[in-house]
């Protein structure tokens, strides 16, 4: 007979929260919720359900006497349905059955365990405690609330979700003018309109604050899903709150706190004393079963002169939260108070979702506030409010972004990445999602039934989505899909685009549209895939433009890796032409990370190889020659050729290590490698390589000192890059080769005194970099510029153009070339007689130093120096030129000795005297490296140094 009432009360309440029952055969009786179709709060109705059976059984009079043990668990299982249109479950398996059970054993009689993703489900503020399990098992949360949870608008409630607040000040100024008018006896409804998570309930709690300091009286009616069918169960409960009634209380004490309360009010008739026992009973969480009306004589007149009555004495302001989840009688209230309430401090606060619900309301409101999601400001505002100190800048921005200005996806996003650390980034792409939004979402989403496949193919061509597309490949009459679209549209799934083209749509939320994806099996995701991906390349003209790494995208989801790396070379190409080369080296990556899964040892090995190729300009671009990951590129590119290949594509293999080399100063073993590039580019006889056979030649030639031998060198360079396609220069060696050239002719001419020549290939420099629109040309040559005018003691020009070289590295992030611009400009300012620019100069170089290059060492240290002079820092000035002298004496750069040798003289002269013997031994060395090398500019300045000495022998010939 126990077991008997035990499965009828289990199917009754079952029923009653949404459940199926399934009967065990040990006698256990299972309630599933979610199945077939996931509903919103599943998790509550479950505890709720187990509440009202643990509560039945605990409060039974006869004398079976009965100790339940409850256990509830919150995840995927295995469910065989019976047959017939109720589908109830036979028989349920899996791992949250295990878990379930396992609570259910650690249960004490009459006790409720809940696992922890169970807990993480709940919206309301059910009170628990945490237990340990037996066994090691783990832990849980006994469940100890059995009465309805309260509201979280309160002023004082506890609530995570309110802990921070942003934006919103149009709808808070709204509120406070309405504020105004009730508290001058105009009573206001305001419709507070949103979506789930948009921060309805935070608006009013700000509000509410506000409000307090005016001594309102606060009633709270929140809505239940649970409960739409009790008549005032929302008022109910509201009540019961303000009057200080707990839990379940006697007839005679709930009589006796009604009384006293209509009796403070003037309202102490039998009518109104019936009305309110009579709401107070039918919204009770044991009112069983739920009706649609009460039995009472006009309630809806007693609850407004009740309000009436408070106004009276302070200004009240109702609260009606989550109206789409009311009761009709407790809707048909909200009507009555706006068309019966006058001469009221009385404001109506009524918050509801989008919907028809949600259009009739603000036809009774004053004033509506449709809240919308937060901007990109208020969105990092918000979260640098809730963001962990040791959360990287990547983890913060994927946090703002996946949360899409929603406030309640930031902070469960936030809190979840703050209990998980970085692990929870780098975790499957589904775990993104909040379990506690995962239940909102997904019951949105299963109520569509079988509309919703084409919810989940639009899902997997992205959060924007075209609607020509779309019917290509759902193969559906376009009448149908447009049908489909606009019932998701009005569910708040879907919205259209109305900055773009017509018949253009956008996911609501980035969660909507991941969730969608992963409701896809994969059988069928990788076939919606291949079908986009057919579409977009099959009839491009007649499909929305797609962009190749979309394209790429949709092909390795297909499991098509050849097609897909066809298009994201197209990809980085076209980013490379744009000099978007973060893009490109992220699409070359890509491709790598593809190829290395290709099974032909022979196909794999030449693709990764094609790859690193693409790959290596980018890196130096953004990294610079001297990086790791340059040199590291370039060896793994080579260490895939053979040592007797003699292709365009070694060439670029040795391009890429001699520019790591080069910039490191190994300039011997950079000269081979260029020799060896000049002797092969010869054979092929092809402009491009010619070109940058030449450049390297001249590169090595200027900073050995050979400045005669490197303006050659640069003159053929610059011939042939002018029959070079520039797009295979920009792909294959990342600048512009005559650029390059040109820049060191730029240096050539200055350091050897041809004014004339610098003037017109620094005119012709600037004009061909702006003309390429290319920016990282723009920065370099800019660079070259600034120095070849420092140089020659232009310091306005000088710093003109390191100005505009740091703008673009700034812009860019281009490490080395920012590092130089800052050299440069300390240079231009200190020769402008800015004494203070040597911390510039010196932050520059360290900068310079960091991206691993030193080969600029030599002119930025003798500028260091002469500004240390300039402060009569002659000791602190000679230990620096010392030790640069020994660092161009190892790695053999001679282009700037001879400057080094003056100013050292000049460092000894002031440490000394001018007649001490080491000066004019330096200024003889200085003379005689210029002539080496044919710097005529500093040939000069030591020549006229030289006359200046005591007793100075005139050269014989100079």
């Amino acid at each position: 007979m126990l077991f008997a009432k035990l499965g009828t009360i289990c199917a009754v309440t079952a029923s009653e929260f949404g459940g199926k029952l399934v009967n065990l055969p040990n006698g256990q009786k299972l309630l599933v919720f979610g199945v077939p179709v996931l509903k919103e709060l599943d998790a509550e109705r479950a505890v709720l359900a187990a509440q009202k059976i643990l509560r039945i059984f605990k409060n039974d009079d006869s004398t079976f006497q009965a100790q339940l043990r409850c256990g509830i668990a919150s995840g995927v299982g295995f469910v065989v349905p019976s047959e017939g249109p109720s589908l109830s479950p036979q028989d349920v398996s899996g791992k949250v059955f295990d878990e379930a059970s396992l609570l259910e054993k650690n249960a004490c009689g009459n006790t409720l365990l809940v696992s922890g993703n169970t807990r993480s489900l709940f919206r309301s503020n059910f009170e628990y405690r945490q237990v340990q399990l037996s066994d090691g098992a783990g832990i849980a949360f006994e469940v100890l609330q059995s009465i309805a949870p309260p509201s979280t608008t309160l002023p004082n409630a506890r609530d995570k979700s309110l802990s921070a607040f942003a934006g919103r000040t149009n709808e808070l100024k709204t509120l406070r003018l309405n504020w105004s008018a009730v508290k001058d006896d105009k009573p206001q409804l305001i419709l507070i309109e949103g979506d789930p998570g948009i921060g309805k309930s935070r608006l009013i709690h700000t509000f509410l604050q506000k409000a307090g300091s005016d001594q309102a009286l606060v009633l709270n009616f929140s809505g239940s899903v649970h409960h739409r069918r009790t008549p005032f169960f929302p008022v109910a409960q509201g009540l019961y709150s303000f009057l200080g009634l707990k839990g379940l209380q006697s007839p005679s004490l709930i009589g006796s706190v009604v009384q006293t309360l209509l009796v403070d009010l003037k309202l102490d008739t039998p009518r109104n004393n019936a009305n309110l026992r009579a709401i107070l009973k039918s919204g009770g969480l044991d009112s069983h079963p739920p009706q649609e009306k009460i039995s009472a004589e006009a309630p809806l007149q007693t609850l407004k002169d009740c309000f009436h009555q408070l106004s009276q004495i302070h200004p009240v302001v109702l609260v009606f939260e989550d109206a789409h989840w009311m009761d009709s009688s407790s809707l048909e209230l909200i009507a009555y108070l706006a068309e019966t309430l006058t001469k009221s401090r009385v404001l109506t606060l009524v918050s509801t979702r989008p919907g028809p619900g949600a259009t009739e309301l603000a036809d009774l409101a004053d004033s509506t506030c449709r809240m919308q999601q937060l901007t990109r400001e208020q969105t990092r505002f918000l979260a640098s409010q809730l963001r962990p100190r040791d959360m990287t800048d990547a983890h913060y921005e994927h946090v703002v972004r996946k949360s899409d200005g929603i406030p309640l996806f930031l902070e469960e996003l936030m809190n979840i990445a703050i209990d998980r650390g970085g692990d929870f980034f780098e975790e499957r792409r589904e775990t993104l999602i909040p379990a506690s939004l995962r239940e909102t979402l997904a019951a949105r989403i299963s109520h569509l039934g079988n509309d919703k496949d084409l919810l989940l193919m639009a899902s997997a061509i992205g959060g924007k989505f075209d609607q020509k597309l779309l019917t290509d490949i759902a193969g559906l009459p376009g009448k149908a899909v447009k049908k489909h679209l606009a019932a998701f549209q009005k569910s708040g799934l879907i919205f259209p685009r109305e900055d773009e083209e017509k018949n253009q749509y956008e996911f609501k939320h980035g969660l909507v549209q991941d969730l969608a994806y992963q409701s896809i099996g994969p059988k069928v995701r990788k076939e919606f895939h291949a079908r986009i991906a057919s579409a977009l390349t099959r009839d491009p003209e007649n499909q929305p433009e797609a962009a190749a790494e979309v394209i790429a995208h949709h092909f390795e989801q297909a499991g098509n890796v050849a097609a897909s790396l066809d298009y994201l070379e197209i990809a980085g190409l076209q980013a490379v032409r744009l000099a978007a080369h973060k893009d490109a080296g992220k699409h070359f990556r890509k491709a790598l990370e593809l190829a290395r899964g290709i099974e032909s040892h022979q196909k794999r090995d030449s693709t990764i190889s094609r790859f690193l190729l693409l790959l290596g300009p980018q890196m130096i671009t953004n990294h610079g020659f001297a990086s790791e990951e340059v040199q590291e590129v370039y060896s793994k590119a080579r260490t895939l050729k053979k040592p007797q290949d003699r292709s365009s594509e070694n060439l670029q293999m040795i391009w890429g290590l001699w520019g790591a080399h080069m910039v490191k100063a190994d300039i011997t073993f950079a000269q081979e490698l260029s020799a060896d590039f000049l002797e092969i580019a010869l054979q092929l006889q092809t402009a491009l390589e010619l070109a940058a056979g030449h450049y390297m030649t001249g590169v090595g030639a200027f900073y050995v000192g050979d400045l005669q031998g490197a303006e050659k060198a640069f003159l053929a360079a610059v011939s042939d890059a002018e029959r070079a396609d520039f797009e295979d220069m920009v792909t294959n060696y990342s600048l512009d080769l005559g650029i390059l050239a040109r820049s060191y002719l730029c240096w050539c001419y200055a350091l050897t005194d041809q004014p004339r020549k610098l003037q017109a290939v620094s005119e012709e420099l600037e004009q061909m970099a702006s003309d390429s629109d290319h920016a990282f040309c723009q920065a370099f040559s800019s660079c070259f510029l600034a120095t070849a005018n420092n140089f020659c003691g232009k310091s306005a020009d000088a710093q003109r153009h390191a100005l505009k070289a740091m703008e673009l590295c700034g812009n860019q992030d281009f490490a080395q070339q920012a590092a130089q611009a800052a050299i440069n400009l300390g240079r231009a300012r200190f020769n402008s007689g800015d004494t203070s620019a040597l911390p510039l100069m010196e932050k520059g170089l360290e900068d310079y130093l960091s991206t691993g290059a030193i080969l600029a060492r030599p002119y930025a240290e003798a500028w260091i120096a002469e500004a240390l002079l300039e402060k009569n820092d002659a000791k602190g000035a000679l230990v620096k030129l010392n030790d640069v002298r020994r660092f161009t004496e190892t790695t053999g750069e001679a282009y700037f000795d001879a400057e080094l040798m003056r100013l050292s003289a000049v460092a000894t002269t002031q440490l000394h005297s001018a007649e001490h013997p080491q000066v004019r031994k330096l200024l003889e060395e200085s003379v005689a490296i210029a002539q080496q090398t044919g710097a005529e500019l500093h040939l000069n300045t030591s020549i006229a140094l030289l006359r200046a000495q005591p007793a100075l022998k005139k050269p014989d010939k100079i």
